[in-house]
């Protein structure tokens, strides 16, 4: 008996609304919630008739109560009716990028997909059961969700109350979107219940005992209904067994069978498993009598039904003229047998058959009453079979791997057969970046691996499951699976396995992290043999000289680093030899060996196409981009910036994408173009947090931060919003000196005093290396900024020699301040050594002036403008001064005009303090010196002899004379 449209027409309402929106254009959102037996999924059938009434396409997809659910099995079951959809799913398993990038191309794509699907008439889309998905499944449906509010697509989700963790998790992402709609699901009324009963022509004054006993649960009362009897209700678990009474205990087994599969009924998988159980009646026989091809008439003579309730008569009509039994004929009985058993358990309305023809329990806790009823042994058998038959239909890993782990785990958690087939559905997961899954299954292969496994074999394992935990994010727990790792590869005398150890965890700069990385590092290579194992020789020394250039070694990163490059020379793998170019081209990381930089990622660029690995290309554009504008050549920048954007267009990385808008953030900055900078910085920023990766999204404020630094400002809501950046920033000198830089460009020079002590010092000890460069440059604007005379000073002496570079050296150019000349000028002027100040200021300019940086050369004349100043040079000062207030106002820097007015200000009162004359005394003096006359000047200058005499008397007063002849003397 289905439930009838009671007590839903305010739901129904709400989804005819979005459906119609959904058809003009005004995409929707629809998630129905409720407690289990609710009428969730009663409501996303109606909402599929309406959509299927209103000319929307239908695509259904739901979730599994099974944990070895494949990831997105929802979005895979919607795939059956939507072919694209598929096809986008599976651009996860293209090259290039790294977890998060392939993940987020994969998301962009199915929601590109959907959109094209949802026009012009429109899309649902249903996903049910949504407290049983996968996180990554979830995931995907923010992200669509997300794109679809100007479409034609209506997604109707269904879940169930309380909400389940990972769904608890996208809540607020859901409810900020505009076009999200929560429709929670109530309890029917006692009215409600009286007008069903009224439908059934069942007597209306069972109502209040019904709602009483059901609390309104639509599944209840139609249970309670179909039961026919008064007992008292104690619960779903009595009412669904009630049901079973009806069947035959043959009919209850293939049932329970059934329940192992889960809420979905596939009949010829049903059938296998069948196949394979034993009669719970008579232990030792099989349902299938004859597994080796015997006959049947020892069945028959036995006179004993087998399990299922099949005859030994029923096996022998299937046997041929020799009584033997074909696989095919004992297949033929049981299917029967199953379909007989199915037909009965839908007349007791414990099964039904769904709007797409399959068939499955009337509910979940249906399945969950007959599963829970089930004998633990008989259960595990159950589960066994199920093993064993997915194994004999096969399939790809990605469908069957994890429903076949599970069923060992549940038949016998320290099985062979389980930990293999965990890794399988390990692998599996991981091929779809769904991470977390592939977790779960690592961790039971190891639960399966128990004490019976080898230690290589667990230190496999364990690596596996670390690899895992590190593409997820979850780095401690991965670090201390690698420790687990190595040391049971020590144990088993396996370098290799030791080494691979070593090489999971990437890019982390924590100290602990890299100190216990290097001691996995250098046990590998002390036992690695050259000649068996090159490359992974090769691999680790680039490992160590990564570590080394994070620590800050950079003479050990480069000696290292040179040494995984000559071993890397000698392997024929491209991985290999793209390993170590990265390390050393991270070891050179400083100005001076720019021309080894450019060649490293010439390398890079050609082997990396070679082998199809575009994120190894994608680095290679990068730093030839980070070389161009060390060289201050925009004409390669811009070329590389090109084929940096070919890769993220063809290839859909989003990686590719954040390094365009963040270098073209750069070249915008350099030029002057401030807003084009500002918003193609945002438009990183944005990318940033929609890929997840929050490394990335920091680098918003530091770029906020060095573009305060150049237009000399920066406000209270600015300042506060870097500084709690800081919080997520790595614990690296660089960035522990954005806090006093930005306090010191806010003006609270005394908090910026205090945080900056503890690195006045760092350009006497910093080794040359990755981040030298921006960490020094850092120490002399600070040093500048407040007025730091011996700091600046160290720095003036540490730069000596990079003033003709720009400012970039193989870190990433997060932004660009043009040349170095001008930022040792800057030093030189604050220390005191003028005379210098003035010859680097006029280098930086002529830098600054060839590729058009115009914020810098502007920088450059006001820092000249001081020097001349300083050096009491007021006409020098005064034109430098106004060139860069012009330039200033040009450019429309505002905190910097007020600077260079400011200073213009300040010379013109030194001019007067040191000279008193007027431009037009000083003229009439140079002239009384000559010894002419009053009448002989107003003719020289065309001025009355009266105004003339005036200036004289100017003149003598201002410079204390007596008379016009001290003038001449």
């Amino acid at each position: 008996m289905q439930t009838p449209a009671v007590g839903r027409h305010r739901e129904l309402a709400r989804l005819r609304a979005a459906v119609v929106a959904a058809a003009s254009g005004a995409g929707r959102f629809v998630l129905v919630s409720g407690p289990a037996g609710i009428g969730k999924s009663w409501l996303a059938e109606r909402a599929a008739t309406l959509a299927t009434d209103t000319g929307l396409r239908v695509a259904r997809g739901n979730a599994v109560d099974d944990a070895g659910m494949p990831p997105l099995w929802p979005w895979h079951r919607a795939a059956r009716e939507l072919p694209e959809l598929a096809a986008a799913l599976d651009t996860v398993t293209q090259p290039g990028g790294g977890p998060a990038a392939q993940r987020f191309r994969m998301f962009t794509e199915v929601a590109e997909v959907l959109t094209a699907a949802a026009a012009p008439s429109g899309l649902l889309l249903v996903l049910e059961d949504l407290h049983w998905s996968d996180p990554t499944s979830l995931a995907l449906l923010t992200h669509v969700a997300t794109d679809s509010a100007h479409t034609e697509l209506l997604i109707v989700a269904t879940t169930r109350d309380p909400m389940s963790d990972p769904l608890v998790a996208v809540q607020p992402a859901w409810l900020r979107l505009p076009h999200y709609r929560s429709l929670p699901v109530p309890a029917l009324s006692e009215p409600e219940i009286r007008y069903w009963l009224e439908q059934l022509e069942r007597p209306p004054t069972l109502a209040p005992h019904i709602h009483q006993r059901t609390a309104g649960t639509p599944l209840l009362v139609r249970l309670l209904l179909d039961s026919d009897t008064d007992d008292p209700l104690p619960g779903i678990h009595r009412l669904v067994l009630s049901q079973l009474e009806r069947l035959t205990p043959h009919d209850i087994d293939i049932l329970s069978a059934a329940s192992v599969l889960g809420e979905r009924i596939d009949q010829d998988l049903l059938t296998a498993v069948c196949l394979r159980a034993r009669d719970p009646h008579h232990p030792n026989r099989s349902l299938d009598p004859r597994p080796d091809g015997g006959s049947a008439r020892d069945d028959r003579d036995a006179g004993q039904p087998v399990l299922g309730g099949i005859q030994a008569d029923e096996w022998g009509s299937a046997a041929d003229e020799r009584g033997q039994l074909t696989a095919g004929a004992r297949w033929q009985v049981m299917r029967d047998r199953v379909s007989r058993a199915l037909d009965a358990a839908t007349a007791a309305g414990v099964v039904r058959r769904f709007d797409d023809g399959a068939l499955g329990f009337a509910h979940a806790l249906v399945r969950d009453a007959v599963y829970a009823d089930l004998a633990p042994s008989r259960r595990a058998e159950f589960h066994r079979g199920a093993a064993e038959a997915l194994c004999a239909v096969g399939g790809p890993d990605s469908a069957v791997a994890g429903a076949i782990a599970t069923h060992w785990r549940h038949a016998r958690p320290d099985s062979a057969q389980g930990r293999e087939w965990s890794r399988r559905a390990a692998r599996a997961a991981r091929a779809s970046a769904a991470h977390d899954e592939a977790i779960r299954f690592g961790q039971w292969a190891i639960d399966a691996a128990g004490v019976t496994a080898s230690d290589a074999e667990r230190a496999e394992l364990l690596i596996e499951l670390a690899r895992d935990e590190f593409a997820a994010g979850r780095v401690a727990a991965s670090l201390e699976h690698c420790v687990e790792a190595a040391e049971l590869a020590e144990q088993a005398e396996r370098p290799d396995l030791l080494a691979a150890a070593g090489l999971v965890v990437q890019g982390v700069t924590t100290p602990t992290v890299m100190t216990q990385l290097d001691m996995l590092c250098g046990k590998a290579l002390r036992l690695l043999d050259p000649d068996t194992h090159p490359d992974l020789i090769a691999r680790v020394l680039a490992q160590r000289a990564l570590s080394a250039a994070d620590r800050g070694l950079g003479a050990k990163a480069r000696e290292l680093s040179d040494e995984a490059l000559r071993a890397a020379r000698r392997s024929t793998d491209p991985d290999v030899a793209l390993d170590a170019i990265h390390a050393r081209h991270l070891a050179l990381s400083a100005p001076e060996f720019l021309d080894e930089r450019t060649e490293l990622a010439a390398e890079a660029i050609e082997i990396a196409v070679d082998a199809e690995q575009p994120l190894a290309q994608l680095w290679g554009y990068v730093w030839t981009a980070d070389a161009a504008l060390q060289r201050g050549d925009l004409s390669a920048l811009d070329d590389a910036l090109d084929h940096i954007e070919l890769l993220a267009d063809r290839r859909h990385l989003p990686l590719a994408r954040w390094h365009l808008l963040r270098l073209r953030a750069t070249r915008a900055v350099l030029v002057g173009d401030f807003p084009a900078g500002l918003a193609a910085d945002t438009a990183a920023f944005d990318l940033a947090v929609s890929i997840g990766d929050y490394s990335l999204a920091g680098l918003h404020h530091a770029f906020r931060g060095m573009y305060a630094v150049i237009v000399g400002h920066i406000d209270r809501v600015e300042l506060t919003a870097a500084l709690a950046s800081l919080a997520f920033a790595p614990k690296i000198t660089i960035a522990q000196l954005f806090a006093p830089m930005m306090h010191a460009l806010a003006g609270d020079l005394d908090e910026a005093a205090a945080l900056f002590e503890p690195f006045r010092t760092i350009p006497d000890t910093l080794e040359i290396g990755p981040r030298w460069s921006g960490t020094v440059y850092s120490v002399g604007l600070i040093a500048e900024l407040l007025a730091d005379a011996e700091t600046a000073d160290r720095v003036y002496r540490a730069m000596a020699g990079c003033e003709r570079y720009y400012s970039a050296d193989g870190t990433g150019a997060l932004i660009c301040v043009g040349s170095l000349a001008r930022v040792r000028a800057d030093n030189a002027r604050v220390a005191g050594h003028l005379a210098e100040a003035v010859d680097l200021y006029r280098d930086g300019l002529t830098m600054d002036i060839a590729i058009g940086a115009h914020p810098f050369i502007a920088l450059g004349h006001l820092g000249l403008a001081r020097t001349h100043y300083a050096r009491a040079d007021f006409p020098a000062a005064r034109a430098a001064a106004e060139q860069a207030a012009a330039a200033f106002r040009r450019l429309r820097m505002p905190h910097r005009l007020v600077a260079a007015d400011a200073l213009l200000r300040d010379i013109t009162t030194a001019t007067r303090a040191a000279d008193p004359l007027t431009p037009r005394e000083r003229e009439v003096h140079g002239l009384l010196a000559t010894g002419l006359s009053n009448r002989d000047i107003a003719a020289r200058l065309v001025l009355s002899e009266r105004t003339v005499e005036t200036h004289v008397r100017n003149i003598l007063t201002k410079l204390a004379l007596p008379n016009r002849n001290a003038i001449r003397r």
